[in-house]
């Protein structure tokens, strides 16, 4: 049977939402450029505090004041910072997923390109987790993410994000003509899959230079032998 292909990343909150319904075993289905894909279960998406990574564990501990939580999916990181009694707005693009984080009972739930957000009131920290940053695309696009991520922020704005170098796993990247970290992706659930769309991983010492010609300040404050890592953004 043929797929149909879908907005990018509605078999994602397609996932979610047979997750949420009851099928504890979706998977969504990551197909690469050279037609490889693994699964990745839904429920990732609904973890605990407990099932947390401690790269995860660690960035929650950064939070400040007012924060935005960027590609928020179903809501883990906001409930969670609910709960310790942070004033968040949780926003993803995919409005099913918006959806659902209204219905777990998060208080502030934005459907929107981030790009095209804009709020009255700054926000102290910026969250972007599980490489949420891969947003961005390509370095270019990073640049245009954290030029906004300046304007929303206020005087003492943070950045709090985590992604991975992926030489570490594959050191033949390397050769690439183009810089390694920049990919493809296309989600897929059941029969349905998404349209193609690009994705970031950005290694430690580019994210300190695009940072930097950003007006942003660079730290990595955690690492994995994996060659992920947890970075804080701060404004020069």
């Amino acid at each position: 049977m043929n797929e149909t292909v879908i907005p990018a990343w509605e078999p994602h909150g397609k996932a979610l939402l047979a997750y949420w319904n009851g099928n504890k075993k979706a998977k969504i289905a990551i197909y690469m450029d050279d037609g490889e894909h693994v699964l990745m279960p839904a429920k990732i998406y609904f973890r605990s505090p407990e099932d947390s990574p401690e790269l995860e564990k660690i960035a929650l501990e950064f939070c400040e004041g007012r924060v935005l939580d960027v590609g928020a999916g179903a809501g883990a990181h906001s409930l969670i910072l609910e709960e310790m009694e942070f004033d968040v707005v949780a926003i993803d693009i995919d409005p099913i997923g918006a959806d659902i984080m209204k219905k777990r009972g998060l208080s502030t739930v934005v459907c929107a390109d981030f790009l095209n957000y804009k709020s009255k009131i700054k926000f102290d920290t910026l969250l972007f987790l599980m490489n949420g940053i891969g947003l961005a695309g390509t370095l270019d696009g990073l640049c245009s993410y954290l030029k906004h991520a300046y304007e929303i922020t206020s005087k003492s704005g943070q950045i709090i994000l985590d992604s991975s170098d992926l030489r570490i796993s594959n050191p033949e990247l390397n050769s690439k003509s183009n810089y390694f970290g920049e990919v493809n992706y296309q989600l897929s659930f059941e029969e349905e899959k998404g349209s193609k769309y690009q994705w970031l991983y950005i290694d430690p010492e580019k994210l300190e230079e695009q940072a930097l010609l950003c007006n942003w300040n660079c730290e990595i404050v955690y690492e994995v032998e994996d060659g992920s890592y947890l970075a804080r953004l701060t404004k020069v």
